[in-house]
């Protein structure tokens, strides 16, 4: 559901001719360098300029930067959780690699075992499925929360299309209001033109009229009176307009603020959202929520055919059992994880490539809360200027921080 604000900007581009096709080629080019751009390099925070003595904005302002950083503490808070699974999956391999050797020994002759009765198992299955060995592994590592993920996948998905089509709203209207800024501008300008010849012209014309008094002895009550209320009605034109335009100037000006703000928050929640998607994909080794669908689907009917094959699972629940109670001894905490990756226990090249994995995710989650914490830290450093500025300004900051306390 989109915002009434864009609501708003979605009828008053309707309002405008529709554009040829070669401009809408060039909007959506510029669309994409706008999308590639917010991938390639983190967002900085585009902070407004507002008029401090307004009681109202200032308050207004605090608020949204107050709101800016109670969103990144929120993004925080959600990596963090799965921060630490991972990290606790790289804790557990440094215990495995630093076991004793009687224990390492019962742990790969019970990791061999699981890698030959599973390599069993496959040369008893007939059927083929499309799913790479990555996407099996991650289906079997999270199975108990792929069908949530792929709601939530689906969400993501939806909702970052949402994000571009605000983002290439809030970019058209910019554009518009800063071609009305510049339109301003130019038509105070002719303004002034228009005052300076006029004032020329009224001056030469007095000179003339002293000139035919002073010479020519002539009335000049008549053309002057006119000449007056001539100058009157131009000088009244040109102010009304000016003020006009001034007021225009600063309608405009808020709704270049009004559209800085929101054109920040939807560039934080884009970065955001790709950067969780780009983590779930990685995480499921998967393009989009559709192939993740569709390898779940091909993953679930080869358990059904997995499940025929009583006499391996037995043996291999067996040395599954074993396996873990080895690892439970080391102090390994997520122990049902190995019996999928067995083959990294026995080959170190494996477990070259899982911990580099770990590793890789681990990466994605601190970018994205080390990214997160320097939008805090703007937000906090644009309140702090805000702060040294009046000691009346440090009590309302300290009045809005202290709502999270």
């Amino acid at each position: 559901m989109k915002l009434p604000f864009f609501r708003k900007l979605s009828e008053k581009k309707a309002i405008h001719v529709e554009q040829p096709p070669e401009q809408a080629a060039e909007v959506q080019s510029q669309e994409s360098e706008l999308i590639e751009e917010l991938k390639s390099q983190p967002v900085q925070v585009e902070f407004e300029k507002i008029n401090l003595k307004d009681d109202k904005a200032r308050l207004a302002y605090l608020d949204r930067l107050y709101e800016a950083i109670e969103e990144a503490k929120r993004q925080c808070g959600e990596v963090k959780f799965e921060y630490g699974q991972v990290t606790s999956y790289l804790k557990d391999i440094q215990l495995i690699d630093q076991a004793p050797e009687e224990e390492k020994t019962e742990i790969l002759t019970a990791a061999a075992q699981i890698i030959e009765l599973t390599e069993e198992r496959k040369r008893l299955q007939r059927q083929t499925y499309k799913m790479t060995d990555a996407q099996k592994r991650a289906l079997e590592n999270y199975e108990y929360k792929v069908g949530e993920d792929i709601k939530k996948l689906r969400g993501y998905e939806d909702y970052q299309m949402k994000i571009r089509n605000d983002l290439r709203q809030l970019n058209s209207e910019k554009d518009l209001l800063y071609a009305d800024q510049k339109s301003i501008i130019r038509r105070q300008h002719t303004l002034k033109t228009i005052g300076k010849c006029l004032t020329a012209i009224l001056i030469s014309i007095g000179a003339m009229l002293l000139a035919l008094v002073f010479l020519f002895k002539v009335d000049i009550t008549v053309p002057f009176i006119a000449t007056v209320a001539f100058a009157l009605i131009i000088l009244a034109i040109i102010l009304n307009e000016a003020r006009k335009n001034r007021i225009d100037m600063a309608i405009t000006e808020k709704k270049c603020s009004r559209a800085i703000f929101l054109s920040n928050r939807v560039k934080i929640k884009h970065v955001n959202n790709t950067r969780t998607l780009d983590y779930m994909y990685h995480k499921y080794q998967v393009r989009n929520a559709a192939e993740l669908d569709f390898v779940y689907g091909e993953y679930r009917k080869a358990k059904r055919e997995w499940a025929k094959q009583r006499e391996s699972t037995i043996r291999l629940n067996e040395n599954n059992q074993i396996l873990m109670h080895e690892l439970g001894r080391l102090g390994v905490k997520d122990c049902e994880i190995w019996f999928a990756q067995a083959k990294a226990l026995v080959e170190p090249k494996e477990m070259v490539e899982v911990r580099h994995d770990l590793n890789v995710r681990r990466q994605k989650l601190r970018d994205q809360m080390d990214y997160n914490t320097g939008i805090m830290e703007q937000c906090l450093e644009e309140m702090e200027k805000i702060r040294d500025e009046s000691p009346d300004y440090a009590e309302e900051v300290e009045r809005i921080l202290s709502r999270g306390i």
